[in-house]
C-alpha cells in the first residue's frame, strides 16, 4: 500500500485541483450562418465522423439526427413516448406530454398546430424540425446503437433550437449514469422570429452523460406566442458515440463530498458480456491504470458479478472536484462509466 500511495501521489500531483468544467459551444443569431461556427466547433470537439445508423458502438466518431427524412414532401410525423424511431443512432426520447412531432406537410414548421406560428420558426438543416407535444420538457436517453436493451452514455450532446427569445427559459441538464446532475446551462437567446440558437456541451475530464433533459421555452407547443410566453422547437441533435454502461457501477457516486477520511473506491461489474480482455482507469483525464492495479482487491456481488475495491488513503487526493472513469473491454464490446466527486478539505471538520 505504501508503494501504491507514492505512485498515486506522483500521478495526482499533476492533476487539476479545481474542476474546470465542460467545454461549451454556443451561439445565437438571425440565421444558420450565425451558429454554424459553433456547431462545427462542437463536432470537432467530439471528433471523428458521423456514424449514422451503423449498429453497435463504434471506436470513435459521433451520431447526428436532423429529422429531415422524406424531405419537403414528407407529411407530419407523430411518435409516442418513448420515441424509438432513432434507436439505430443510440438515442430514445421521452416526454411527460403525449408524444413527439416531426414537422411536415400540409403546413411545414408546425403551422398546422397554430396558424400564428407562420414565420415564427426556422430550420437549421431544412426542411423539418422537432418538438414534444403537450409539454415543453423532454429527455434524451442513450443506449448502444441498434439495441435499446443496453443503456449507454456519451461524452457530449448538443442541439439546435429556433425562436429562443426569452433568456433563461430554454435549457439543458446533463445527468451522470448514477442519476446525479453533472451540469446545467441555458440556451442562448436571440431577438426576433425565426432565429436559431445552439448549445453543445462536451465533457473532457472523463464524465459521461446517460440522460439529457431539454426544456424548450416556457409553454408547450400549440399555445400562442405572447408577452411572457416563448414557444421553442428544435432542429439538429449532435452527440458523441454512445458506449455501454450496463452492469458497470462505481462507488462513491457522483456528487459525493469528502474531507480527510480514507475512501473505498469500488468497481462493480454485474452481468458481463464475455471474458474481460482489458481495461483502463482515468483520474481527471490522467491514465492511472498501472497505479491502481496494485491496489484493487477482487470480490463478488451477491447473486453473481465481480467487485474490485481500492482504499484511497486520507489526504491522497487534492481538494477540488475530480472525475474517475473506468472502461472495461470484453473482446469487441466495451463498458464505460464515470463518477465525479469532491474533496472539500484534507483536514478534519
Amino acid at each position: 500500500m505504501k508503494t501504491f500511495g507514492w505512485m498515486m501521489v506522483a500521478v495526482l500531483a499533476g492533476a487539476s485541483d479545481v474542476w474546470a468544467g465542460p467545454v461549451v459551444r454556443e451561439a445565437a443569431g438571425a440565421n444558420a450562418a450565425a451558429i454554424q461556427a459553433a456547431v462545427d466547433a462542437f463536432r470537432a470537439d467530439l471528433g471523428g465522423a458521423n456514424n449514422g445508423t451503423v449498429a453497435g458502438t463504434q471506436a470513435g466518431g459521433r451520431r447526428e439526427i436532423n429529422w429531415d427524412g422524406g424531405g419537403a414532401a414528407a407529411n407530419v410525423t407523430l411518435d409516442p413516448s418513448p420515441m424509438t424511431r432513432f434507436s439505430g443512432r443510440g438515442a430514445t426520447f421521452l416526454t411527460p406530454g403525449t408524444g413527439f412531432e416531426i414537422s411536415g406537410q400540409p403546413a411545414p414548421l408546425m403551422v398546422e398546430l397554430n396558424a400564428g406560428y407562420a414565420g415564427l420558426f426556422a430550420a437549421f438543416s431544412a426542411p423539418r424540425v422537432f418538438a414534444p407535444l403537450d409539454s415543453n420538457v423532454m429527455d434524451a436517453v442513450f443506449h448502444v446503437p441498434g439495441n435499446t436493451a443496453v443503456p449507454a452514455a456519451v461524452t457530449g450532446f448538443g442541439a439546435v433550437f429556433t425562436n429562443v427569445d426569452l433568456a433563461g427559459a430554454t435549457r439543458m441538464r446533463f445527468y451522470a449514469p448514477d442519476g446525479a446532475l453533472l451540469y446545467e446551462r441555458a440556451v442562448p437567446a436571440a431577438t426576433g422570429n425565426a432565429t436559431l440558437s445552439f448549445l453543445g456541451v462536451s465533457f473532457n475530464a472523463g464524465e459521461v452523460v446517460s440522460r439529457v433533459e431539454i426544456v424548450t421555452g416556457n409553454v408547450a407547443l400549440g399555445l400562442n406566442e405572447k408577452v411572457g410566453a416563448n414557444v421553442v422547437v428544435m432542429d439538429d441533435f449532435i452527440y458523441a458515440e454512445p458506449v455501454a454502461t450496463a452492469g458497470l457501477t462505481l462507488t462513491p457516486g457522483t456528487g459525493t463530498t469528502f474531507r480527510s477520511a480514507a475512501t473505498d473506491f469500488v468497481i462493480a461489474l454485474g452481468a458481463a458480456p464475455g471474458a474481460l480482455t482489458g481495461g483502463r482507469i482515468w483520474f481527471d483525464g490522467y491514465d492511472v491504470t498501472a497505479s491502481l492495479l496494485g491496489c484493487l482487491r477482487p470480490g463478488t456481488i451477491a447473486g453473481g458479478g465481480q467487485t474490485f475495491r481500492c482504499t484511497l488513503a486520507a489526504g491522497l487526493v487534492p481538494t477540488g472536484d475530480h472525475t474517475l472513469q473506468v472502461e472495461l473491454q470484453f473482446g469487441a464490446e466495451r463498458r464505460r462509466n464515470a463518477v465525479r466527486w469532491s474533496v472539500v478539505a484534507n483536514t478534519e471538520p
